[in-house]
């Protein structure tokens, strides 16, 4: 049951960064799935390090920090990567959104339990 556990969350792991991999391509990045998978597990490395080390000002340091991160690995200027950023949120409303019309509500109803 281990391999299979692992294998799982390997899959859902990657299926998670598919909105930023979207966001990214969309505004001419260069990356793969493996590449933004990378990157968003060291980007919540970066921001748990900050969180934890920082207290007053950690959530605008790291997001600081989360922008430039993107900006250096998809090799996009500053403003490209704060709206890679913002619209990885956007595409993970519009999937969320299509996956309940497509069970006809049942994912949302599983979701608020």
């Amino acid at each position: 049951m281990g391999f299979v556990s692992a294998l799982v969350s390997i899959i859902f792991y990657i299926i998670s960064a598919l909105p930023l991999h979207l966001a990214v391509k969309f505004l001419g990045g260069k990356t793969s799935v493996l590449k933004t998978a990378l990157v968003v597990f060291v980007g919540g490395l970066v921001v748990a390090a900050v969180n934890g080390l920082l207290k007053f000002w950690a959530g605008v340091i790291a997001f600081i920090l989360m922008i430039a991160v993107y900006a250096l690995a998809f090799d996009l200027g500053w403003f490209k990567a704060f709206f890679a950023w913002l619209l990885q949120f956007v595409f993970l409303i519009l999937f969320y959104f299509i996956l309940v019309v497509l069970t006809g509500g049942a994912f949302l109803s599983v979701m608020l339990l």
